[in-house]
């Protein structure tokens, strides 16, 4: 779009929301204000984790000492972001599992949930395999198997594994009953079986719970508009625990894509970058300042993003932005391809073939980008970000009727889009 329109489309939206803002600096300017919240939290883990270590240096082959460092050091990982935390991790559950001859299955379920925080889900899926063949908990595997199966796209399975298990009252299933409507489209109802699963949640009194259902909860209302009660979520999250950094993420998207305050949004998310490791905040920097129009500072953020996630340690947990910024912004394809045909071998969802299509389209093959999103795109998922691609795939296929049409359907989620990804969209209508 011509640079000289973007500024008065901005006094535009400024005028519109000036009074609509919701992200009020007086709500959780008290939750910024702690520099050192997350270091007194590690503190603690690395308490827990020196406890640990000198048992098993006292008896090397204890594998319950193994188990307790493991889960510590995930842990540490949730809190600081660091990866290398993960792979110390399952070095110590392996460990474990040869000490005890692979006759555990709980282990497994371990180093299963551990490898999809690393986007290793074959391996995660391998893990329940072996746990299920030594006999287990079926309520627990099948749980277990519902969420491996999400992610490697065996979604019939995975519906088939759920159903087996299908309890209302119980929250184990609520919260992936909510995943599988979310994941048919059905945000509406996908949002109900969350309120339940939050309520059985507060019925336990379980903080991780009440904090973890809460938060989905937030996002969810978020991509279905309902901007104002996710901004309360976020805050009474925050009033429970104010080291919750997601809670805080959520509310400086608020600032950004709602209200338009990118000054706002980037002092929550400069924060942030404070207390964790974690790099995904620099994209949302990356993105802010695109808008600003300040192309220098996106690519010093996108710069510091890669110089991290192309550490060997963070394997394949940031493929997804890997192949946006190689396609889009470095315009690197055979780089971005060989990424994006990884992810579609290990896990074909609509999501990973959107991504392969997206760099055959960035290259000018849009007969193949077609092909792509007409065999395993159209008609299975209702994620925004890929039907917009889908849209700008059809469009230059000549399918412009249908491309608007998407389109149409993107605009409904422009919260959880964003403002610059809403103004591409209105360029194209």
């Amino acid at each position: 779009m011509n640079r000289i329109i973007i500024p008065l489309f901005l006094l535009c939206i400024f005028t519109a929301c000036k009074n609509n803002k919701i992200a009020n600096p007086s709500d959780y300017n008290a939750y910024l204000s702690d520099d050192k919240r997350m270091e007194k939290q590690l503190e603690k883990v690395n308490t827990e984790i020196s406890f640990w270590e000198k048992r098993l240096l006292a008896d090397t082959g204890n594998y319950v000492d193994m188990q307790k460092m493991a889960s510590n050091f995930t842990k540490r990982f949730k809190i600081s972001g660091t990866a290398e935390d993960l792979h110390t991790a399952d070095s110590l559950y392996a460990r474990s599992l040869s000490k005890i001859k692979y006759t555990q299955p709980e282990l497994f379920f371990s180093i299963s949930q551990n490898a999809i925080t690393q986007h290793r889900f074959q391996d995660a899926w391998k893990y329940l395999q072996l746990a299920d063949s030594i006999g287990v908990n079926p309520y627990v595997i099948k749980l277990l198997k519902f969420d491996a199966a999400m992610e490697i796209g065996l979604y019939q399975q995975a519906e088939y594994n759920l159903l087996q298990v299908k309890n209302e009252n119980e929250f184990d299933y609520l919260i992936r009953k909510a995943k599988l409507e979310d994941h048919l489209g059905h945000l509406g109802k996908a949002i109900e079986f969350m309120e339940k699963a939050l309520y059985q949640a507060n019925e336990s009194g379980k903080k991780e719970m009440i904090l973890w259902s809460k938060s989905n909860l937030a996002d969810m209302y978020g991509h279905a508009g309902r901007v104002k009660e996710a901004y309360k979520n976020y805050l009474e999250i925050l009033n429970i625990d104010s080291s919750y950094l997601h809670a805080l993420k959520g509310i400086a998207w608020i600032a950004y894509s709602h209200d338009k305050n990118t000054k706002e949004a980037k002092r929550i998310i400069e924060y942030i970058s404070s207390q964790t490791n974690m790099p995904d905040h620099y994209l949302m920097l990356a993105e802010i300042a695109e808008w600003e129009g300040d192309d220098a500072m996106k690519k010093q953020y996108i710069s510091k993003f890669l110089t991290e996630v192309e550490k060997p340690v963070y394997g394949n947990m940031y493929n997804k932005y890997l192949i946006t910024i190689y396609t889009e912004d470095l315009k690197n394809f055979d780089k971005a391809m060989v990424i994006a045909e990884k992810e579609v071998n290990s896990r074909p969802t609509p999501e990973t073939y959107n991504w392969l299509a997206w760099v055959y389209y960035q290259k000018g093959d849009v007969l193949k980008a077609y092909d792509l999103i007409e065999k395993f795109v159209l008609g299975k998922t209702s994620e925004p970000h890929t039907l917009l691609h889908a849209a700008y795939i059809l469009n230059d296929a000549g399918k412009k009727s249908d491309a608007k049409k998407i389109l149409k359907e993107c605009k409904e989620s422009s919260f959880e889009l964003g403002p610059l990804t809403t103004l591409k969209i209105n360029s194209l209508l």
